[in-house]
């Protein structure tokens, strides 16, 4: 399948396990077999799902990063299937490591991710990913391990 970027995710029903405004990445600006580079300015919306008390945690980063992984498996999913109708498979956050957290002003415009496999085979995949504001400044990094179970 070919793709063209920027990609919009609302483009591409069930790519991962979440709808609506917990579907927190909205484009998709680059893609390979081994990393994605997303955008959003979801954070801004006053029914963003993970805000309370109409605040966003910079502890939320985490689920925004682990949702740029989603979608890079299911996005190589799609492009791997030979009849494009596979649904991706479904992972589980087995494990975060050397997460770091850095100035984060919830107000920024924008917000990207760059999120890359490290390793994978059947059973798990190793990804580390870095998000940066509008500014471009670094607020959250970290690895993540994504179990698949048989």
């Amino acid at each position: 399948m070919r793709l063209e970027f920027p990609l919009s995710i609302s483009d591409l029903p069930n790519l991962i396990p979440h709808s609506g405004e917990m579907c927190l990445w909205q484009e998709v600006i680059a893609f390979d077999n081994e990393k994605i580079h997303c955008a959003t300015n979801s954070h801004l919306s006053p029914t963003n799902p993970l805000k309370v008390n109409g605040e966003l945690s910079s502890v939320n980063l985490i689920e925004y990063g682990a949702q740029a992984i989603a979608i890079h498996g299911g996005l190589l999913a799609l492009t791997k299937a030979s009849d494009q109708t596979s649904q991706p498979t479904m992972g589980y956050i087995a494990s975060l490591k050397k997460i770091r957290f850095f100035e984060f002003d919830a107000r920024t415009s924008k917000l990207f991710v760059d999120a890359m496999q490290l390793s994978a085979d059947e059973a798990a995949k190793l990804y580390t990913f870095e998000i940066i504001d509008a500014e471009n400044r670094k607020v959250c990094e970290g690895n993540v391990l994504v179990m698949h179970p048989k």
